[in-house]
């Protein structure tokens, strides 16, 4: 059981990261080059609105795996390692919600002010490095 939680709590980490990486470095940068505004416009905003279901069933399943998993393995909690992960987890969390649900839409919105585009970048940006150190603090949980 712990392998088969350990294998969903990491393919949700999977996706959730993956899809993260993909619009920050597929989606916007050929994005950019579309002349069309409307086009662009609707097509980030179509694939953000389906990566955001994806990537909050993702993040439902990554809470959901990491508590089961510490169930298995309770002396995690006493590793320093583990609370800079779980504090940076929430941080993830906020800023995830921030993005998705605030800044996202209004930078989406017709006619949106430029500078909130600006702070949804940027918040995405932020985000993805948080991430990529949660899966670090992760890989040297396990060793």
């Amino acid at each position: 059981m712990a392998l088969s939680l350990r294998f969903v709590h990491v393919l949700a980490a999977i996706t959730w990261i993956g899809g993260m990486l993909f619009v920050a470095l597929v989606l916007v940068p050929v994005t950019r080059r579309l002349e069309d505004a409307a086009l662009r416009a609707r097509l980030v905003h179509a694939i953000g609105v389906r990566f955001r279901a994806v990537g909050w069933i993702a993040l439902g399943l990554l809470v959901v795996t990491g508590l089961a998993n510490l169930w298995y393995r309770p002396y995690l909690l006493e590793a320093p390692r583990f609370h800079w992960k779980l504090g940076l987890v929430l941080l993830a969390l906020v800023l995830s919600a921030l993005h998705d649900f605030v800044l996202g839409p209004r930078a989406g919105a017709p006619g949106a002010d430029p500078s909130i585009r600006v702070r949804a970048s940027w918040v995405a940006r932020i985000n993805v490095l948080v991430v990529l150190v949660i899966v670090l603090l992760g890989l040297a949980l396990r060793g």
